[in-house]
């Protein structure tokens, strides 16, 4: 065995560069190690053969490139349960994505192998919102700060909703005046009353939300013909729950990319491979999409802040 002899007077540069070494070797250690950890076997499972699932397996095999990704289409499986079951799993597997409705029901009784789910707008419809996965929805808290921001004058938003909403519309308004809104409530009993509730509703409020509910939202005529016209008239912004209502008058509404879920997905498999379940989590990233002649019409009575990179159409 060799040794070598340091003497006093060179003690210190020596120390300097053995420490440096040590750091460098850390660094090394860790990157390797990181580099390791992040090589997994995943099978994404698809409800079918789509753009959106496209763009959301894209990116998260960007977030992953050392990983060994396959994708599997379930509509093109559908009868053949054992040839589906080959695919899905076996020895190597450490991960299943499961993506849309079809994806779900095939994944949500799989205890062999962990599953991360996504790409569904109510997880508690396929009894697993006790798992873990990525809403397509935001949370009533992010909606709340974009609205304050794209409509920084509007202190008061109405809500109209039917019998199906009236359990969440008190936590609503909690939420809601966290961030300096108040929310202005009116219940609807039938769709014959929609027209003068909404006449009532647009005299105490500074912006109409349309949140997604049965009785308000779930005719196309009734929203466009009634609501929708009638706010514009009187130069009251309406924040809208999908593209279909900002091409008809809304002044926005929010989305989140298939894009940024996937990206989000690929960030949070170690996580859910190495500590298990974690629940359901909302989108990280809020896009807005933007009507620029509705706008422009709402202009200069009301005060409209524009997102960086926000989508318009007209």
């Amino acid at each position: 065995m060799t040794f070598f002899v340091i003497k006093p007077k060179h003690f210190k540069r020596a120390r300097l560069i053995m420490g440096m070494l040590a750091l460098v070797f850390i660094f090394v250690s860790s990157f390797s190690f990181a580099s390791i950890a992040l090589a997994y076997n995943i099978v994404i499972l698809t409800s079918k053969n789509a753009a959106p699932y496209s763009s959301f397996v894209k990116e998260f095999k960007n977030v992953l490139p050392d990983s060994t990704i396959k994708v599997v289409n379930v509509e093109e499986n559908i009868g053949k349960s054992d040839a589906l079951d080959r695919k899905i799993a076996d020895d190597k597997t450490d991960l299943i994505v499961a993506l849309g409705s079809r994806a779900a029901w095939v994944a949500k009784n799989r205890q062999d192998v962990p599953v991360m789910f996504s790409m569904l707008s109510n997880p508690k419809k396929y009894e697993i919102d006790s798992r873990t996965g990525i809403k397509i929805r935001f949370s009533t808290h992010q909606k709340m700060q974009v609205f304050r921001e794209i409509l920084p004058g509007a202190r008061k938003i109405g809500v109209l909703y039917g019998e199906d909403s009236e359990s969440t519309i008190n936590e609503v308004k909690e939420i809601a005046n966290e961030v300096g809104i108040e929310i202005i409530a009116e219940k609807v009993e039938d769709v014959r009353d929609v027209a003068l509730a909404v006449d009532d509703l647009l005299k105490k409020v500074d912006a109409l939300w349309l949140r997604t509910d049965k009785v308000i939202t779930g005719n196309a005529r009734l929203l466009k013909q009634v609501i929708l016209l009638r706010a514009l008239r009187k130069k009251i912004p309406i924040i809208g729950e999908n593209k279909w209502t900002v091409q008809n008058g809304a002044l926005f509404s929010l989305f989140a990319s298939y894009q940024s879920l996937g990206a989000q997905a690929g960030e949070l498999v170690g996580r859910l491979i190495e500590e298990g379940e974690f629940g359901f989590q909302h989108p990280s990233t809020v896009n807005v999409l933007m009507n620029s002649h509705v706008a422009e019409r709402l202009s200069p009575g009301v005060d409209i802040v524009a997102p960086r990179g926000a989508l318009f159409i007209k």
